[in-house]
């Protein structure tokens, strides 16, 4: 009886210490959340600290919404849900890595984060509370010079309704090639990916483009698509600028206004 007496304490005190290390998160979330806008490493310091450490010692992901380190940490990823909107997730990496301009990037000696990227779409449905289309969806990363955070992220949310509408009424100038693309006034460049996930890396695939401004200068999209022949795939899209003053992001609707179409 005192062994199980023991136990039983034991376990409560346990329950208690994960309590107030949730607890301590969530305030961590907050505080992060406030001073992302002058803290550039404000996503590294809650990814690398309370996500990883939750995982690791109470095996929940707390305060992010997903981890996976069964590869360790170098080959990790993280979901955190942005204090932006109800539906805007960020897929961020545990390992890291700066952004666009990092030298690792499109080499292929890294995971394919927008595969873990496209699978948080079902967590940008669940909280738009419907089923979103495949074309629904959009992933995209700013570029170096229009970001506010120094670790690498992809942002997981709704694609604008206008946006979704052009993409499908013009998918067929878009070959599989890069080539370039005009919308609503804006010059990018754009290419097809035929498949249910996003590979080859889109960071690779534009590393390889001849006629591209090295990774850098650039910011990159990756949408959704189902196209005429019924296959799906994704429409990538990249916009360049000298120090990557782009900012794809725009193209998403952090308002998820194509919930209630």
């Amino acid at each position: 009886m005192a062994v199980a007496s023991k136990t039983t304490r034991s376990d409560a005190l346990r329950g208690r210490i994960r309590l107030l290390a949730f607890g301590v998160c969530a305030l961590w979330v907050l505080a992060v959340g406030a001073v992302a806008a002058v803290d550039s490493n404000a996503l590294w310091t809650i990814v690398h600290g309370p996500c990883t450490f939750n995982e690791t010692h109470f095996n929940s992901p707390a305060p992010c919404a997903r981890i996976n380190l069964k590869n360790g940490e170098a080959d990790g990823w993280a979901v955190l849900k942005d204090i932006v909107g109800r539906t805007q997730f960020l897929l961020i990496p545990t390992r890291r890595l700066s952004g666009m301009e990092d030298p690792l990037l499109g080499g292929g000696e890294l995971p394919n984060y927008w595969i873990p990227a496209w699978a948080t779409r079902k967590l940008v449905a669940d909280n738009a509370k419907k089923e979103l289309a495949r074309d629904d969806i959009a992933m995209a990363i700013n570029g170096a010079g229009a970001r506010s955070q120094d670790q690498l992220h992809i942002h997981v949310d709704c694609v604008r309704s206008d946006v979704r509408d052009e993409l499908r009424k013009r998918a067929p100038e878009i070959g599989s090639d890069w080539a370039d693309f005009r919308m609503f006034g804006q010059n990018y460049r754009a290419r097809r990916m035929k498949g249910e996930e996003p590979q080859p890396d889109p960071f690779r695939l534009l590393a390889e483009d001849p006629r591209s401004l090295p990774l850098r200068d650039n910011s990159l999209a990756v949408i959704g698509a189902s196209f005429a022949d019924g296959a799906p795939g994704f429409i990538a899209i990249a916009q360049q600028a000298p120090g990557g003053a782009t900012h794809l992001e725009d193209l998403q609707d952090h308002f998820c206004k194509v919930a209630a179409q």
